[in-house]
């Protein structure tokens, strides 16, 4: 009892953060933020299935996806659909399993730096250097896929230290395998190192347990492999760099990627290059035996995620925190415990993050009247007929009001290919443009309450709200072909 006692107490410190973590998680689960186009994007085909019993989605723009949908790695929306069979499509209740999940992948982040470097302080600094990183609590309830990928990742290497179990390990990486592209470099290190290093029982065992989720997500779809070339595959070029040129290239990726959306927190990116520095000078050092160097640890997923990241990805901030998890598993050992310089220097970039993190939630609190989205959900249903075939496009909050009423549809008005104004009894328009449209009704405008922000907190955090928000009923084929011109010039 005194051991549990003492072994208590000496994580404290974790347990006070991470329950205060938690609480802020769900104070602000529905809040922060608003319903976004990601999150109703990686739902709707899960929404379809669990309506009509058929997996398709008309809101996603790619040729194909109204009959079948394979524009996107299986794992999130698999997730999804086995989540709906058990509770109704809220924002709370979808959000819900993402900031456990997160809270899972700090709490084991922890355990595994207490593990490698022996002491509860700077276990504790680096947990908090992850979870205050912008994109990664941006991303822990946003409802994409980064949520599963870094919980999996972790997962993965604690089962390394804790046991050699094949089956888990090789169904933790056959998961991986379907959350996303940019995922494939970190499970072909995790293959590599098991054929090499493991005998043909182990092996044999982890290949049965990898293929059952490519396999079960291929049957899913009845096999229809040429819809996953042309969907997914249209899905990638969208996402490989823009830019032509390789200082074009280099520039938005190592630069272009951070800023200005780590402009509140700089010393990020010193982070992120330090990690990439370590990286090459431990190479260097190591150079008369990097095929065993590469063997050990996670160096080999480090370096073919980095290269696939930064040199074949476009410039976005959401492939980061897998690169930052890594990173911080296979360098956070290598820092001498007596170094006070990057001590301070560590300290400083968590309090920078922590100031953000805290910015973000204090304007989600004084927000809170006009991010809720009970209410906005109530004023849709009280000036939408409920029985008659209906269309909503615009602002992503009516993708859970269309989730929970049969006859309507939700599309995004940028890219609506898959909607025609015919097929429908009626069509609404979700807007925050103030302008007059001149084919549309105006229905009613959503009013909350505005509370005034403090200016400090301003610098650090804005964020959206459903307050004047704008419905519009469209009375017409001319002015709905309008309102999506976007797309038809995309």
């Amino acid at each position: 009892m005194n051991h549990w006692r003492f072994t208590y107490r000496k994580h404290l410190p974790f347990l006070f953060f991470i329950l205060f973590y938690a609480l802020l998680g769900l104070i602000n689960l529905t809040t922060l933020p608003v319903a976004w186009t990601d999150e109703v994007m990686n739902l709707d085909p899960a929404i379809q299935f669990d309506k009509f019993g058929h997996f398709y989605s008309k809101l996603w723009p790619n040729p194909g996806a109204e009959r079948v949908f394979a524009s996107y790695p299986p794992l999130i929306e698999l997730w999804h659909i086995l989540w709906l069979k058990i509770t109704n499509p809220t924002v709370f209740n979808i959000r819900l399993p993402f900031i456990l999940f997160h809270l899972g992948t700090l709490t084991i982040l922890y355990l595994l730096l207490n593990t490698s470097i022996k002491s509860n302080y700077l276990s504790l600094l680096f947990v908090l250097l992850f979870a205050l990183d912008k994109s990664v609590f941006e991303l822990s309830r946003s409802v994409r896929v980064e949520v599963l990928i870094l919980l999996l990742i972790s997962l993965y290497y604690f089962l390394q230290t804790k046991s050699n179990n094949p089956y888990l390990q090789g169904l933790i990486a056959g998961l991986l395998l379907i959350a996303h592209l940019y995922t494939l470099p970190i499970v072909l290190a995790w293959l590599i190192k098991t054929c090499v290093k493991n005998k043909f029982k182990y092996n044999f065992k982890f290949g049965i347990m990898f293929i059952i989720p490519t396999l079960f997500s291929l049957w899913f779809i009845n096999f229809n492999v040429s819809e996953i070339i042309s969907q997914l595959g249209l899905q990638a070029t969208k996402h490989t760099p823009q830019s032509t040129g390789f200082f074009y290239v280099l520039r938005d990726s190592f630069y272009g990627r951070f800023f200005p959306y780590y402009k509140e927190q700089p010393f990020m990116w010193l982070v992120y290059l330090g990690i990439l520095f370590l990286y090459i000078q431990l190479l260097i050092k190591q150079r008369n035996s990097i095929k065993s160097v590469l063997l050990q640890g996670s160096l080999l997923e480090l370096l073919l995620l980095g290269i696939t990241i930064f040199g074949a990805m476009s410039a976005q901030y959401r492939y980061l925190p897998a690169f930052l998890l890594i990173g911080i598993i296979t360098f956070a050992s290598e820092i001498k415990l007596n170094n006070k310089i990057f001590n301070v220097l560590l300290t400083i970039v968590v309090l920078n993050g922590f100031l953000s993190f805290t910015a973000r939630h204090i304007t989600a609190i004084y927000q809170r009247s006009e991010r809720l989205p009970e209410p906005i959900l109530v004023f849709l249903d009280k000036n939408i007929p409920q029985n008659k075939k209906t269309l909503i496009l615009g602002e992503s909050i009516g993708e859970y009001y269309a989730a929970t009423h049969k006859l309507c549809d939700y599309g995004l008005d940028y890219h609506p290919i898959h909607f025609k104004y015919s097929d429908y009894e009626n069509v609404y328009y979700l807007s925050k443009d103030s302008i007059s449209y001149l084919g549309c009704k105006k229905i009613g405008i959503y009013k909350t309450i505005q509370n005034k922000i403090p200016s400090i907190i301003t610098k650090f955090a804005k964020g959206g709200t459903y307050s004047n928000t704008i419905l519009w009923k469209v009375e017409s084929e001319m002015e709905f072909n309008r309102i999506s011109q976007p797309y038809l010039t995309y």
